[in-house]
C-alpha cells in the first residue's frame, strides 16, 4: 500500500535513505495488518443498537444577517512548507492569540510543531519551534529525543497559561515510524514564545519499539467559573493497537504538569473503528467528547460521550448524527469528515459541524443539541450556501457573548478542480437557527499546483464568535514537487 494513500496519522517526514525522497508516511502502518484509515476504507463496525432517534430539525436552514466583513490575510508563520494549523484566544483578552502549524523546513524536511503568538488581535505575529535540542531534534521532560511531532493543537486557560499538544515519532533508517509518543507542552503569555523541554509533559507514550501508537490528538481546557474544574486540561486521541483503535481520554488537573492515566471513551463494540475525536468543556464541570465511527458498509457516523464530573467518567455515549457518507471526492490532497465540537460559553449549548458527501458535492453540515445536555442532537443541516464543488475541514468556535462562528475549505470557485480551494466562514447570532451568508475569506484562490500528491493537513483552525480569525495553510507540503508549498495564514473577521 502506497504510503500516500494513508490516513492514520498526519506524520510527514523524508525517507532517510540516500536519495531523501518526500513521502508521507502513516507512522503506524508499517506495524498493521489490518487496513489503514483513509476515506471511506475504513474497517468499521455496527453500532450499538441503543442509539436514541435522531429527532426532527429544529434548527432553519435558512440564511440571514450580516456576513463576515474580511480583514486582511496575515502570514502568521514564515517559513515553508507548513501544514495541520490550529489557533485560540485567551478567553479574557480575545486580542492575545497562539496559533501552531507543522513546518517541514527543518532537518531535511522532518516535521516540527511551530507556534505562534500575537499581542495585538493578529496584526503581528512572534513564532517559534517547541524546544529542541542542540541538533534541532524535538525534546520533552523525560529526556526522550524524537525525529519529529506533528499534530499540534492549541489551548489557553485564563491563567494566561497556553498549551501545546503533540505527536512525537522516533523512526528507524528506513524513515518507518518504530514508536511514537503523546505530549502537551505549556507555556505562558506574559513570556511569549518561551517554552522549554521540562514543561513537555507525557500524557501517553512508548519510548522502545511497539505495536502501541497514539494519533489525531485534541485538547481543551475549562474557562469556565466552576470553582471544581475550572483550569483543567482535557486531552482526547486514538489510540492505536497492533489490530484494533480505540478512542482514549486523559485529564490534568495542575495545568499540565501531570496527565491522568489514559481511559476509553468510546464504546468498545467499535473498537476498530474510530478515529478524529474533539475535546470541549462545558460550563458547569461537563467534558465533551465527539468522534467519528465508521462501517463496512463505507458510511459514517458522529459520536459524542459526556462527562458530568470534570471527565473523570463517561456514562453518556451517543450518536449525534445518523449515518451518512463521508467525504471521498477526487483531490491530490487526502481528505475526511472528522467533527469539530464546542460548547457555548453562555448557553451551555453543544455545536457539532462536519463535511458528508450527500451526492457529487460535499456539504459542510452543523448539528447543535436540543437541551443544552449534548445528548439528542437537531438533524443536521448544510451550512454552505452555495453547492459547486467540494467542502472540507471545518473548523468551529463560539465566542463569549455565544456567537457562533464556522469556516472550512471551499473549492466552488474551481468546481471541476478540487486542487485549488478557498477558505469560506458563516456566523449564526441565534444560537444556529440562522446562519449569515458565506463570506470568502481568501484573496486569491490558493492552487496546489502540478504536484502529484499534497499535504494540507486533516483539520484546521478558528477562534472567535461575532470577530473571529481561521487559520489555514496556503498550500501545504508538495510532496514530490519542486517548490515548497504552504504558510500558515490568518485573518481577521468581524
Amino acid at each position: 500500500m502506497k504510503l500516500l494513500q494513508v490516513l492514520c496519522s498526519t506524520l510527514l517526514i523524508f525517507n532517510l535513505n540516500i536519495t531523501m525522497q518526500a513521502q508521507q508516511l502513516d507512522h503506524a502502518s508499517p506495524l498493521r495488518t489490518f487496513p489503514v484509515f483513509h476515506r471511506n476504507q475504513f474497517l468499521g463496525v455496527q453500532p450499538s443498537r441503543s442509539i436514541p432517534p435522531i429527532p426532527k430539525a429544529t434548527v432553519s436552514p435558512g440564511f440571514g444577517g450580516a456576513a463576515y466583513t474580511v480583514g486582511p490575510t496575515v502570514s502568521a508563520t514564515s517559513t515553508k512548507p507548513e501544514a495541520e494549523e490550529e489557533i485560540a484566544a485567551d478567553p479574557l483578552d480575545d486580542t492575545m492569540l497562539v496559533g501552531a502549524i507543522s513546518d517541514f523546513s527543518l532537518r531535511g524536511g522532518f516535521n516540527t510543531t511551530k507556534y505562534t503568538l500575537s499581542t495585538n488581535n493578529g496584526s503581528t505575529w512572534k513564532q517559534a519551534f517547541i524546544p529542541r535540542n542542540s541538533a534541532g531534534l524535538p525534546l520533552t521532560s523525560d529526556g526522550a529525543t524524537w525525529q519529529a511531532n506533528s499534530d499540534p493543537v492549541v489551548a489557553i486557560d485564563r491563567l494566561g497559561n497556553y498549551y501545546i499538544a503533540d505527536l512525537y515519532v522516533k523512526v528507524n533508517s528506513s524513515g518507518n515510524a518504530t514508536n511514537d509518543g503523546f505530549y502537551v507542552t505549556r507555556g505562558n503569555l506574559s513570556t511569549g514564545t518561551t517554552t522549554t523541554a521540562a514543561n513537555t509533559k507525557p500524557v501517553l507514550t512508548h519510548l522502545s519499539a511497539t505495536s502501541l501508537f497514539e494519533d489525531k490528538p485534541w485538547i481543551a481546557v475549562d474557562n469556565s467559573t466552576n470553582a471544581t474544574t475550572t483550569g483543567n486540561g482535557y486531552a482526547c486521541w486514538t489510540h492505536f493497537t497492533a489490530n484494533s483503535d480505540m478512542i482514549f481520554f486523559s485529564r490534568s488537573t495542575n495545568h499540565g504538569s501531570s496527565w491522568s492515566s489514559a481511559i476509553q471513551v468510546s464504546p468498545s463494540a467499535q473498537n476498530g473503528g474510530v478515529q478524529g475525536c474533539q475535546v470541549a468543556a462545558g460550563t458547569k464541570g461537563e467534558v465533551y467528547v465527539s468522534w467519528e465511527v465508521f462501517f463496512t458498509t463505507g458510511q459514517a457516523q458522529i459520536w459524542i460521550a459526556k462527562s458530568t464530573n470534570g471527565g473523570g467518567t463517561f456514562t453518556t455515549k451517543v450518536a449525534a448524527t445518523a449515518k451518512f457518507n463521508p467525504v471521498n471526492f477526487s483531490a491530490i490532497y487526502r481528505d475526511n469528515s472528522f467533527p469539530a465540537l464546542a460548547v457555548n460559553p453562555s448557553s451551555g449549548f453543544v455545536y457539532i459541524v462536519y463535511a458528508d458527501q450527500p451526492g457529487a458535492n460535499s456539504a459542510i453540515e452543523f448539528t447543535r443539541d436540543t437541551t443544552a445536555a449534548g445528548t439528542v442532537f437537531t438533524t443536521p443541516v448544510k451550512i454552505n450556501d452555495q453547492t459547486a464543488g467540494q467542502r472540507v475541514f471545518p473548523a468551529i468556535s463560539v465566542d463569549s457573548a455565544g456567537i457562533l462562528g464556522v469556516s472550512w475549505f471551499d473549492t466552488r470557485n474551481s468546481p471541476t478542480n478540487a486542487n485549488k480551494y478557498d477558505v469560506f466562514a458563516t456566523r449564526s447570532l441565534n444560537n444556529g437557527g440562522t446562519f449569515a451568508p458565506n463570506a470568502r475569506v481568501t484573496a486569491s484562490t490558493i492552487s496546489l499546483g502540478n504536484s502529484t500528491s499534497a499535504f494540507i493537513g486533516d483539520y484546521s483552525g478558528m477562534t472567535g464568535g461575532m470577530e473571529a480569525h481561521p487559520v489555514w495553510t496556503s498550500g501545504g507540503f508538495g510532496n514530490g514537487s519542486t517548490a515548497p508549498l504552504g504558510g500558515m495564514k490568518t485573518a481577521k473577521l468581524d
